[in-house]
């Protein structure tokens, strides 16, 4: 995996984190909001108790309350703290993240200009080609075109009086025919066009 793909996913782990603690935010702040309004609800019936054992029931009930809220109020907390911690990781990875895309765009701006340049080579060779295609006899051009020997090669040397392409000896009589080039020869094993590039001993 790339260093973008590492990177990129390291922030996307931290955004996740960063919406869970959010989300368990928001959870405390509905639930203390709601043990607040049942707190004040419970107070307020302190003036209508008549009996000691409602009192001390409704007194137990608002200490449950006032617990619960408490409870809630430091998992409140403890998710604000997380979440700073996280959105500042996030910050810092965000600059990382931010940093790898830069230098790996400078490279990829790098390989597309090779390949702009490697693209106007292939088109002044094509260029060249039709100029000497249309220098060539017609039905030699055609033969060539219609020649593909071993690994797609259409024309190869000799090399140690045997063929270039697929290696093999050729006998002398055709050595000979290459050799004064009258004719188009072609290797009896592959096919392929054979030319003569031999150096005289």
């Amino acid at each position: 995996r790339s260093k973008l793909a590492e990177a990129r996913a390291v922030l996307s782990d931290l955004e996740a984190q960063d919406a869970d603690l959010a989300k368990q935010q928001r959870h405390c702040e509905r639930e203390i909001e709601s043990s607040k309004a049942t707190l004040r609800e419970r107070e307020e019936r302190f003036s209508v108790v008549t009996t000691n054992k409602e009192y001390d029931s409704l007194q137990l009930e608002i200490e449950i309350c006032k617990k619960t809220i408490a409870e809630h109020e430091t998992q409140l907390l403890k998710a604000i703290e997380g979440q700073e911690r996280i959105q500042e990781k996030i910050a810092e990875e965000q600059d990382v993240f931010e940093e790898i895309r830069a230098v790996e765009q400078e490279r990829i701006d790098e390989l597309e200009g090779q390949l702009g340049t490697m693209q106007e080579q292939i088109d002044e060779v094509e260029k060249s080609r039709e100029v000497v295609a249309n220098s060539i006899d017609a039905q030699l051009l055609q033969t060539y075109k219609s020649k593909k020997g071993r690994r797609g090669i259409r024309i190869a040397a000799v090399h140690k009086e045997a063929c270039g392409a697929c290696f093999h000896q050729m006998p002398a009589q055709m050595l000979n025919e290459v050799r004064v080039g009258d004719r188009v020869i072609h290797c009896e094993s592959c096919g392929t066009i054979m030319v003569w590039d031999e150096q005289p001993v």
